[in-house]
């Protein structure tokens, strides 16, 4: 068990530092660089949160910024007035869109055949407890 806590600590953080690189001549930071990859869809702060796996006054930082480049907007909840959703901007899209190809660009998984990364998907899916049915980023199993 030790072994295998400390195979997915060191894979943690080698798609930690991808990330770092992939970020770089972008003016995001890793954090926003998470954010724009898990906002593939409309969510509110406290969805965010539990995707980036960090509490949402931490995202709320993040997302002032991303708000202040143009690249988010806060709009309305259609179904709860409390609450704001998340929306990446024309330009937030486009962005995202230049960083999902940098992220799958090298890769701390690519050298993975497709088998063994939906292998590997399936088991991560059950260690932390989630259906099998639900995809975060897309669909996607790269990053």
């Amino acid at each position: 068990m030790q072994q295998l806590c400390g195979l997915v600590s060191e894979l943690a953080w080698r798609l930690d530092e991808h990330v770092r690189g992939s970020v770089v001549g972008m003016d995001l930071t890793a954090p926003q660089a998470v954010a724009l990859r898990e906002l593939d869809q409309p969510l509110t702060m406290r969805e965010l949160a539990a995707r980036m796996c960090c509490e949402p006054p931490n995202v709320t930082y993040v997302i002032d910024r991303l708000e202040r480049q143009g690249l988010v907007e806060r709009r309305p909840h259609p179904r709860d007035r409390r609450a704001k959703q998340l929306v990446l901007t024309s330009a937030g899209s486009a962005t995202r869109d230049r960083l999902l190809k940098r992220l799958v660009h090298r890769s701390p998984l690519d050298h993975l055949t497709d088998a063994e990364r939906a292998n590997l998907h399936g088991l991560l899916l059950r260690a932390v407890d989630r259906p099998a049915g639900r995809l975060q980023n897309s669909g996607s199993t790269e990053v």
